[in-house]
């Protein structure tokens, strides 16, 4: 472990990559929580292969143009005394492949295949309203939810709790148009005047989920009747 503050902010850089391309990925996947140790496995070995990139890179760029990087080799013998002298050229360079390392991560992340894969676990509302919404090309989508004290609450989805894990911790969040019953024997209740209104999955018996498509799309689809008929 680093012992020095220079050490740990060396150790926090290298680790960089590792942990961008994880926290890209855990916010466009769904997956169960996992362990400390298999956590900190997967930062540190993207980080290895990126880092290591990104070397690749700085390598490459050394033997087609060597004046306009640092000496490594110089660097290797001399240490310290490289680093007082040439501090700034190799502040500058060390900032560049970490933001190249950090960079190809993201990138590599966010540009990930939506497919599922054996990493991957799917949960019913992941499916409901993400993996299903986009194989049917839906714009948008409307989720009606009878609640367990027996009122119903619709509207169209505006957030859901990605976590993989089937628990009542998560939330919907939805939008209007609202549709509201305190109770089965009740009228409608107007929620007009508010923007949104979130349900929690603990009191949720069951919900419904209709997909809309874009209004250009669903004119398409509408038959087109004669005007003189």
């Amino acid at each position: 472990m680093p012992t020095t503050l220079l050490s740990l902010i060396f150790f926090v850089a290298l680790l960089a990559p590792g942990f961008a391309y994880t926290a890209v990925r855990d916010s466009r996947f769904p997956e169960r929580t996992s362990s400390a140790f298999r956590e900190s496995t997967r930062v540190a070995l993207a980080s290895i292969v990126f880092d290591l990139a990104s070397l690749g890179a700085f390598t490459l760029l050394r033997f087609a143009a060597p004046s306009l990087t640092p000496d490594v080799g110089r660097l290797i013998r001399q240490g310290e005394g490289y680093l007082r002298t040439h501090y700034a050229s190799v502040t500058t360079w060390a900032t560049v492949l970490l933001a190249l390392a950090v960079g190809a991560a993201v990138l590599t992340a966010w540009r990930l295949p939506r497919r599922r894969h054996p990493l991957t676990v799917e949960s019913s509302w992941w499916l409901l309203f993400h993996s299903y919404p986009e194989r049917n090309g839906a714009a948008e989508i409307r989720v009606g939810c009878e609640l367990t004290d027996g009122s119903f609450i619709g509207g169209r989805l505006q957030h859901f709790a990605y976590q993989a894990e089937e628990t009542g911790d998560r939330e919907l969040a939805v939008r209007g148009p609202f549709e509201h019953r305190p109770a089965k024997d009740q009228p409608a209740r107007d929620l007009s005047g508010e923007h949104f209104v979130t349900i929690s999955a603990r009191q949720i018996k069951y919900l419904t989920v209709t997909y809309l498509a874009a209004p250009a799309a669903r004119q398409a689809k509408e038959p087109v009747t004669d005007p003189r008929e």
